[in-house]
């Protein structure tokens, strides 16, 4: 059987999602309002899949992600507090792969780390 993938390509930012063996999702490009609806919705059904799947981590590849408004990263807030109502052997943790020559990054997923320090992992 093929990899199941889920994905977004729009203007310039792409998603691609795959499933199969480590689950892995990489963003490219800018992630700005135009995208917000689309990417929720990837999350939402990343997020079914993984607990389906009973999968314990998750790799989030932001390193060709060049931009991220405030509306999109509030999908990833948004995406721990699933993670969090969930019952807490079914919680899975999610490693961001960052770009340290990108600021906001490095900035951005270190503060999101703080809020859940149990369930995130920022790695250069």
């Amino acid at each position: 059987m093929g990899a199941v993938e889920l994905a977004i390509r729009n203007l310039d930012f792409e998603a691609a999602t795959e499933l199969e063996g480590p689950t892995t999702v990489r963003l490219s490009g800018n992630a700005d309002g135009r995208i917000v609806a689309q990417l929720t919705s990837l999350i939402a059904n990343l997020h079914r899949h993984i607990v389906d799947a009973r999968s314990p981590q998750v790799t989030v590849d932001i390193r060709t992600l060049e931009f991220m408004n405030a509306s999109c990263f509030n999908v990833f807030v948004s995406w721990l507090n699933l993670i969090n109502d969930l019952p807490p052997a079914d919680r899975y943790q999610l490693h961001f792969a960052i770009n340290p020559a990108i600021p906001w990054q490095r900035r951005s997923l270190r503060t999101l780390s703080c809020f859940a320090t149990d369930l995130v992992q920022v790695v250069d």
